[in-house]
């Protein structure tokens, strides 16, 4: 957890990218634009990933937010490192999908998405502890054959996954409707549901993700919790304040 008092997954992937799209928008930057938010797999269950990746089966409450935003991962086998590394960054997307959700209720105008290019490798690979970081390096093709990612190869499974964007945000009317979270769907069999194959709404694959008021209640925590952050912004620093960009 940072000195702002939230974990540094929740601040990269979630937090910052709220408050961003919440300012362009008071500021009537985006109107009637569309916005695509970078979403994960590792959001619902991914039983490929089983023993590395924490699994909620689909029990995320209200009083689970806060503990997300502000506490890192000390579930059952938090003591192992890539599994504490795994569930900060799970409960980041979690509540960055939730939010996301929320805001394309509040803004029927826009087109907002959550879009997953699935496992790429990229940073995730490079700053993953033992085992993933060795595994993704070595054995590519080990997690092609579990459903994690699209090709043996990174460039390829890098390209693929550069696509779904440009297809989330390409074409009129748009391909998927305004609150779609875009991700993989049940691929390989559901003993291999990972994070690979045409892209597919991945709301009905988490309860929580359909619950509206749930998702709502996110919001008012990103929200809270941003405010928070620029409050504590040191002098000279670019802050943005919800109803002033």
């Amino acid at each position: 957890v940072s000195g702002n008092g939230m974990t540094d997954a929740m601040v990269i992937n979630t937090i910052g990218n709220a408050m961003l799209v919440d300012g362009l928008i008071l500021a009537g930057k985006i109107q009637q634009g569309r916005v695509c938010w970078v979403g994960s797999e590792v959001s619902r269950s991914v039983l490929a990933f089983t023993g590395l990746l924490p699994d909620y089966c689909g029990d995320f409450q209200e009083n689970d937010i806060e503990w997300a935003i502000t506490e890192n991962y000390n579930g059952p086998c938090s003591c192992c490192p890539i599994r504490r590394q795994m569930g900060d960054y799970k409960n980041a997307k979690i509540v960055g999908h939730m939010h996301f959700l929320n805001l394309a209720k509040e803004n029927p105008h826009m087109h907002i998405t959550s879009v997953s290019p699935g496992a790429v490798g990229g940073s995730f690979a490079g700053g993953a502890h033992c085992p993933v970081k060795q595994l993704m390096a070595c054995c590519p093709c080990m997690f092609r054959c579990l459903c994690v990612t699209h090709a043996c190869s990174p460039s390829v499974s890098t390209r693929i996954g550069a696509q779904r964007y440009v297809d989330a945000m390409t074409g009129e009317p748009p391909k998927w409707p305004t609150g779609s979270m875009l991700m993989s769907p049940k691929t390989g069999g559901l003993c291999l549901w990972g994070a690979w194959g045409q892209m597919v709404d991945n709301r009905p694959f988490a309860p929580y993700f359909l619950d509206e008021e749930l998702c709502k209640k996110a919001s008012i925590k990103v929200r809270e919790w941003a405010t928070k952050w620029t409050q504590q912004a040191a002098p000279g620093q670019v802050t943005m304040i919800r109803g002033v960009a």
